[in-house]
């Protein structure tokens, strides 16, 4: 069960099926070079079935992909709550245009290498799809959802095609943030995201039903006639929603294009109003405080000289590294970056930049954190240290020693707080070290 949830929430199904992918087009070149032959009616129809959909869905992925890895960093301290399924969402319809493409490709060369890879990938694709409908099932069951919600056929189809196809072929109408002020001021406004995203951003007049759960109940008391507008976060959860409101008999639901992301973006910098402005909750000024960003920014500004200065000091004074520095070095390196990969994976979106924990975190005392406290903390020096050595950049050693100076600094600070948090903190520091493990 743990390999299948692994399994669920890596990449390496998605990086499968895109080495395959590569392996069709290699097939396809040895076998007719790309040189396409006479088709029949029927395969010219397939080959129009597969092509076309195949254009309109490698169109409308990249143009989401690009905007949103544009975008995404503008809202960058709150990433954590939606990289993990707004990435697979942006994803899939691209690998789903490849697969139709590449059927399209077959068809029209006619090569027997291609259609061997194809099913491959075929099978390759649909074993990846029937995965990543687990985590969006674990997400109802964390989120302790009730009541009904677009059902799995629908979530797979949007999945498969991405929302904006899915929502104008269910009879819904897609509406960009900037056109909002052209609704109705009592349009029913659904907010479907989960309810850490609903309080981090939301409209004014939203209600928020996660995932669709208990939307068809609360439709119940809503006049028919009366305008919708659903969104999510970035546009990849609220079409099935809206396609199951206009099932449930509303004439008029919209599905916020690109979601509140690209609100957050229009509206940055200006007082919302009205239902559809957004309003964001005030944050603590205390915690505000605990999150000591000084330090934060420091030492990453120390961690930036580092990497820049050693390379640079290198060039200018010529310095003769040993292989025995090197090798030191790259051994070290290393070990840091393994140690920081380690730390990374068993945080998960438990991660955060600044010192005070998230307000929706867990203690996380398993994996290398069962030895060491801090020991990202203990993977950057080290990294750092051996970046430095197998450069022979002595002076470089000087923001090197700060940066571990404010980590120290920071976990100073850091540690009240998780005593603060997690009532088991106190117990799990005593048993533990703080950076390297019998010496500190």
């Amino acid at each position: 069960m743990k390999r299948l949830e692994w399994l669920q929430e890596s990449r390496l199904p998605t990086v499968a099926s895109y080495a395959v992918a590569l392996v069709v087009v290699g097939a396809i070149a040895v076998d007719t070079g790309f040189i396409g032959r006479a088709l029949g009616t029927y395969e010219l129809i397939g080959l129009l079935a597969a092509a076309v959909p195949a254009g309109f869905l490698l169109v409308f992925s990249l143009t989401g992909l690009v905007s949103y890895f544009l975008f995404m960093p503008s809202v960058s301290e709150d990433g954590h709550l939606f990289a993990r399924v707004h990435g697979t969402y942006l994803i899939h319809p691209l690998t789903t245009s490849i697969l139709l493409g590449l059927l399209a490709l077959c068809i029209l060369t006619g090569s027997a290498w291609g259609w061997v890879a194809w099913g491959v990938l075929a099978v390759v694709y649909a074993a990846q799809t029937a995965l990543i409908l687990g985590p969006v099932s674990r997400e109802h069951v964390m989120d302790g959802l009730q009541g009904n919600g677009p059902g799995t056929g629908m979530l797979l189809l949007h999945l498969i095609l991405g929302g904006e196809l899915v929502t104008v072929a269910g009879g819904a109408r897609p509406i960009a943030p900037w056109r909002l002020d052209t609704l109705p001021e009592d349009t029913w406004i659904v907010d479907v995201r989960t309810k850490p995203e609903f309080y981090w951003n939301r409209m004014q007049g939203a209600e928020n039903f996660p995932w669709g759960a208990g939307v068809s109940e609360a439709a119940r008391d809503k006049p028919k006639d009366r305008p919708v507008l659903v969104t999510c976060f970035s546009g990849h959860r609220s079409p099935a929603v809206a396609l199951m409101l206009r099932k449930l008999g509303f004439t008029s639901v919209y599905n916020l294009n690109w979601g509140i992301l690209y609100l957050i973006l229009i509206e940055r910098g200006k007082k919302s109003t009205g239902p559809f402005g957004l309003t964001r909750p005030h944050r603590d000024a205390e915690r505000r405080g605990a999150d000591v960003r000084a330090i934060s920014y420091g030492y990453i500004t120390m961690a930036l000289l580092t990497l820049i200065g050693a390379p640079v000091e290198h060039t200018i004074f010529s310095r003769e590294v040993t292989p025995i520095h090197q090798i030191v070095g790259g051994v070290l390196g290393l070990v840091g970056l393994l140690l920081g990969l380690l730390s990374f994976r068993a945080l998960g979106r438990n991660f955060r930049v600044f010192a005070a924990p998230r307000r929706s975190g867990t203690l996380v005392t398993t994996g290398v954190y069962s030895l060491i406290r801090h020991p990202m903390y203990t993977g950057v020096v080290a990294g750092l240290a051996g970046y430095v050595i197998a450069w022979g950049a002595w002076f470089s050693i000087v923001p090197l020693v700060l940066c571990a100076g404010l980590y120290v600094l920071k976990s100073i600070k850091e540690e009240p707080l998780l005593v603060q948090k997690f009532p088991d903190y106190a117990e799990y520091r005593k048993r533990t070290w703080k950076f390297i493990p019998y010496l500190y």
